[in-house]
């Protein structure tokens, strides 16, 4: 369903509304003039033309030296692109292995990052590394691009600190973590509006936003890969976070216990998807394998290891059920694929994981098309920068009936 204007009037929030979906349009599109504009979005002429020349003047969009479209006659095109330089977000990823933080430009570019590594996320060690990371980053931009700074958004796991078993880490840190306000630290610190969100969730919006016009589908389940597998899911090219925000995590969903790979779990009858398709499994089968997981993953030949392979094949079988489970409760047009891993181990999963539908039943449903996500590891904290975006530039429906109150993490 094409998502179209609503004819100007002095009502600002049908205005507001506009000049999100002209921006919504010209990032879906890379560039595309203004007669393209009036096409995509249902909106005049003059609306159009109004609305572009004060995104222009707010330096959120620029015009681009003229062409001539082939096949069509008559005087060159303008095309209208973002201004990348037109505004910042700092994206912060929180995970139970490492802090990701990263400046992105309007266009969806990361122009600064830091890593931190860590075996598990100790709290006072991951607000100290936030708040001196997010200092370092801004430190880094030009003061002019620093005043352009929008928001900072906040991305981590739900129960950062549980699944203490599957990651060897103790199981104090659940409470540690309940005494701990990550957000009000930061805010202390920083002077920028928060906004907060799941970390697999914000892969999914990074999958969403910053894939051009065609690659991806209106409906979709995004799965991401990651130390503990989870996912995201879009419906009418929106991100859908459900009641609680739990939309799109199928890691508990039950799959047979023989495809466990761990000898902890292969005694259940029935075992979490999470703890055969998460990146933690890996870790461990190298490990037991005598083998570095942070070297073996970071070789361009990952997939010839015996453990690797072998944790795909299983992942796959086990995906190829949560899949099903999942597409028999909503009709997706497609399933991406993405996570914490080499390109190559990617591209061998979802390989593999076409033979395992190739096995699966899908009479009275149709079967979805299967893409391999190509963000990887960066995807969370990509995500992250892209919610102060999302939540200021990106059309939504409330904006005509109601004005919008807050980001992401608002209740």
């Amino acid at each position: 369903m094409r998502i179209t204007g609503v004819q100007e009037s002095e009502n600002g929030g049908i205005r507001e509304y506009n000049e999100r979906l002209i921006l919504h349009a010209i990032r879906q599109h890379g560039e595309i003039p203004s007669a393209e504009l009036v096409r995509k979005t249902g909106l005049s002429v003059q609306s159009v033309s109004r609305i572009t020349k004060r995104l222009i003047d707010f330096n959120l969009i620029e015009k681009r030296d003229r062409r001539r479209v082939k096949g069509k006659v008559g005087q060159p095109s303008v095309p209208l692109a973002l201004n990348a330089d037109g505004a910042y977000s700092i994206g912060v990823k929180i995970g139970r292995k490492s802090l990701d933080i990263v400046a992105m430009d309007f266009s969806g570019t990361i122009q600064e990052s830091a890593v931190f590594d860590y075996d598990f996320p100790e709290p006072s060690q991951v607000v100290a590394a936030s708040i001196d990371g997010i200092s370092e980053i801004l430190s880094r931009l030009t003061k002019s691009r620093r005043k352009r700074v929008v928001g900072l958004g906040v991305v981590a796991p739900y129960g950062l600190a549980e699944r203490h078993a599957e990651l060897k880490s103790p199981p104090s840190l659940a409470e540690e973590w309940a005494k701990t306000d990550l957000r009000a630290a930061i805010a202390e610190a920083h002077d920028l509006r928060i906004w907060e969100d799941h970390d697999a969730k914000a892969a999914c919006l990074a999958d969403l936003l910053l894939h051009g016009v065609g690659a991806r589908p209106k409906n979709y389940l995004f799965l991401f890969l990651g130390t503990i597998m989870s996912g995201g899911v879009v419906l009418d090219g929106t991100l859908v976070r459900g009641p609680h925000g739990y939309a799109g995590a199928i890691g508990p969903l039950p799959v047979p216990g023989d495809l466990a790979l761990l000898e902890r779990d292969r005694r259940a009858l029935v075992v979490p998807l999470l703890r055969v398709a998460s990146r933690y499994v890996l870790n461990e089968m190298l490990l037991l394998a005598d083998l570095d997981p942070g070297k073996i993953l970071s070789t361009e030949t990952s997939c010839e290891y015996d453990a690797v392979r072998k944790w795909a094949d299983y992942a796959a079988r086990a995906l190829a059920i949560g899949i099903l489970s999942a597409i028999s409760t909503f009709d997706f047009d497609a399933v991406v694929i993405d996570g914490d891993l080499p390109s190559e181990v990617r591209e061998y999963l979802v390989e593999r994981l076409r033979e395992s539908l190739d096995e699966q039943d899908f009479t009275g449903l149709v079967r979805p098309e299967l893409l391999v996500g190509d963000l990887g590891n960066r995807a969370r904290a990509l995500g992250g920068a892209l919610l102060p975006f999302y939540s200021n530039y990106v059309p939504e429906r409330n904006l005509l009936v109601k004005p919008l109150v807050g980001g992401f993490g608002d209740q």
